[in-house]
């Protein structure tokens, strides 16, 4: 795994900051013993942030409140049902919420595209599944869902006739109660899906996914009844997927996914901008932007307030392998001006990205470098540059051999330890050198946080063993 790239802003800087952005970035972990993780994040209207995703540690689909320093207020799941996934969430003009995603709660070897609607306080109001719509549910994912204009919805996915299976792209509207307008299928004798819907600023909708008919990715523009005004795709690139689209503000299309142009055996990150009408006004790859000539995949593309772009997904140094988080702008003509690059030793992945109201960007997804046991839910909150002070961006400085601080700076600080067959034990002294507190666990590995109580400052946080000792220097704030 490539060492990151990202450095720890010096002592000095952090102090100067402090008054004008003391939370202008933040990263925070949320899970269990299992795999979990955050496929979509919007901004609310309370300054906060609404994330659906997966746990299986509840085994569920998965849906989580947070405020905006990061803490969560409540979560809601679909144990009822058994297993699921959330894909996409979006605040209403009510104040509430639109999740879609999947839940299996039938013995038939399907997953059941889902669609739930909740209150300003995640109560449940409604729910709705593909087996209410069809007699006879052919099994289905909802991978992206939005509020329209006549305050329906509009879903993209697939049809799934068993599990892990794609079948054909589904599109559905809906009516404000979830009931049924109608429902289009598209697609060949192989695999399509639909994986980013948008309604568009002119009536219709635009759909990116991927097709099997040329095995490219696959852009659909239809009317407002589903019917197909035009398709376009990049075939030229040979295979590829387009896994999130948005209209731009002259009209036209932004699609990001990835495509395998080379006999190179890596996904290669694309950007696509296009017309009105579909045509292609450029692309850009990854163009040197992760170490060591790594691939990639954009999974998430926004246009933001100041007319550029801003795309997450994950960097991938062979067909199907995870390295990690990375957060790119564009200007209108697809150059670079930043990019970063998040993560530990482990695998790491960005999801979604958006523009938050302070005019830096949320991005939710998975983490297996900070986790304790498999992949746990990402949240990371940045400033406009991408700089993050609660991320330790090269994975710590190196102060022992079994134990690093991942959130040094913030209201609370966070270690992680482990190998530590009689637990952990560590001193806290102020910035004079007077020890303030003692940590303990004991647990062999696990996630230590402190300072709930302390005043804000500098503080050093101090393990020793028999032969040694290292410590490290956080800044408490509040």
């Amino acid at each position: 795994m490539v060492r990151k790239c990202l450095l720890l802003l010096l002592i000095a800087g952090m102090f100067l900051a402090f008054p004008a952005v003391a939370y202008a970035g933040w990263t925070r972990i949320y899970g269990g013993d299992a795999d979990d993780g955050g496929y979509c994040v919007r901004q609310t209207s309370d300054g906060g942030y609404i994330v659906s995703g997966y746990s299986y540690s509840l085994n569920s689909l998965w849906i989580l409140k947070i405020d905006e320093y990061g803490d969560t207020l409540w979560t809601r799941d679909s144990t009822d049902w058994r297993i699921g996934k959330g894909y996409s969430v979006q605040e209403t003009a009510d104040g509430g919420w639109i999740v879609t995603g999947y839940v299996a709660p039938f013995r038939d070897g399907k997953h059941h595209l889902y669609l739930i609607k909740l209150d300003s306080e995640g109560q449940v109001l409604w729910t709705r599944g593909d087996w209410e719509w069809i007699n006879e549910p052919v099994g289905g994912v909802g991978y992206s869902v939005q509020e329209t204009s006549d305050g329906g919805y509009i879903i993209a996915g697939a049809t799934s006739p068993w599990f892990g299976e794609i079948e054909d792209l589904w599109l559905i509207k809906t009516n404000s109660e979830g009931d049924t307008l109608w429902t289009r299928i598209y697609g060949g004798e192989g695999p399509d899906c639909g994986c980013s819907v948008r309604e568009a600023s002119d009536g219709g909708y635009i759909v990116a996914g991927y097709t099997s008919t040329d095995w490219s990715l696959w852009l659909l523009r239809t009317d407002e009844n589903g019917d197909i005004v035009w398709t376009s795709g990049l075939d030229e690139w040979w295979y590829g997927k387009g896994y999130s689209v948005t209209e731009t503000s002259d009209g036209g299309w932004i699609v990001t996914g990835y495509v395998e142009p080379f006999d190179d055996a890596k996904h290669h990150l694309i950007v696509a901008r296009m017309d009105s009408d579909g045509d292609t006004l450029w692309t850009r790859m990854e163009q040197g932007w992760f170490p060591n000539g790594a691939g990639g995949v954009g999974r998430c593309i926004q246009e933001t307030s100041d007319g550029n772009f801003i795309l997450t997904g994950y960097t991938s140094e062979w067909i199907g392998d995870t390295n990690d988080l990375f957060l790119v702008k564009l200007n209108p003509a697809g150059d670079t001006l930043w990019s970063r690059i998040y993560g530990g030793e482990d695998e790491d992945i960005g999801y979604c990205v958006g523009q938050t109201a302070d005019g830096g960007y949320i991005i939710t997804g998975a983490t297996k470098s900070f986790s304790v046991d498999g992949y746990d839910l990402w949240l990371l909150k940045t400033d406009a540059s991408g700089d993050t002070l609660g991320v330790i961006k090269e994975l710590v400085v190196d102060v022992g051999s079994n134990w690093y601080v991942f959130s040094p700076i913030g209201s609370e600080i966070v270690l992680r330890y482990e190998d530590s067959p009689c637990g952990f034990h560590a001193f806290v002294f102020d910035a004079a050198g007077r020890k303030v507190d003692e940590l303990h666990s004991t647990e062999q590995s696990g996630i230590v946080t402190w300072g709930e109580e302390y005043s804000p400052g500098v503080y050093f946080i101090r393990v020793e063993s028999d032969t040694s000792g290292s410590a490290r220097k956080v800044v408490l704030m509040k």
